[in-house]
């Protein structure tokens, strides 16, 4: 589990940079976005914070999936080949927030009685998000593989992908 940890922290701080000093750099809203996403990351994961709920950072990122998602819509004349997918990796990260942040912290409170219905109600839930992990996954590969993208910006799509798909490890895990 700390290994996923370190991965998930890792990817998304090589993301960010990345998204900075690029030479199609990410628009000042997408470096918030991406810093509220690696800060819901530690703050849910690390065992011993957990200062912000997780439904909290959930809607708070939820939020900052559909402004990235309205920003790359209105400034799409502008940069054609932006990363589109970038909201819905946000998107999906909310999902693995609220569910690992619920599961690790609420059953944990509530007691034994609750656990089979908690893991239950988040088997219902992981599988929808599995599903468009996997979707997201193969469009963002291809888009990797198909086009030809500055290497920055390929290292940069790489590494929101690799954080994105250890976070989803860290909740199948726990």
């Amino acid at each position: 589990m700390l290994a996923l940890l370190a991965i998930t922290i890792a990817a998304a701080v090589v993301a960010l940079v990345l998204g900075v000093v690029g030479v199609r750099r990410v628009g000042p809203f997408t470096l918030v976005a991406e810093v509220a996403m690696l800060v819901a990351m530690v703050d849910v994961h690390v065992p011993a914070l957990g200062v912000v709920p997780a439904p909290f950072w959930a809607l708070a990122l939820g939020g900052c999936a559909l402004g990235t998602a309205l920003v790359d819509r209105l400034r799409r004349a502008s940069r054609p080949d932006a990363d589109h997918l970038h909201a819905l990796g946000m998107l999906l990260g909310a999902g693995f927030v609220l569910l690992d942040g619920t599961a690790s912290h609420g059953v944990a409170a509530s007691g034994a009685t609750h656990v089979h219905g908690a893991v239950a109600h988040g088997a219902v839930v992981l599988l929808p998000l599995a599903v468009a992990v996997v979707v997201h996954a193969g469009i963002v590969a291809h888009g990797l593989l198909g086009r030809r993208l500055p290497r920055v910006e390929a290292a940069r799509r790489a590494a929101s992908l690799a954080s994105l798909l250890a976070m989803g490890a860290m909740v199948v895990v726990h």
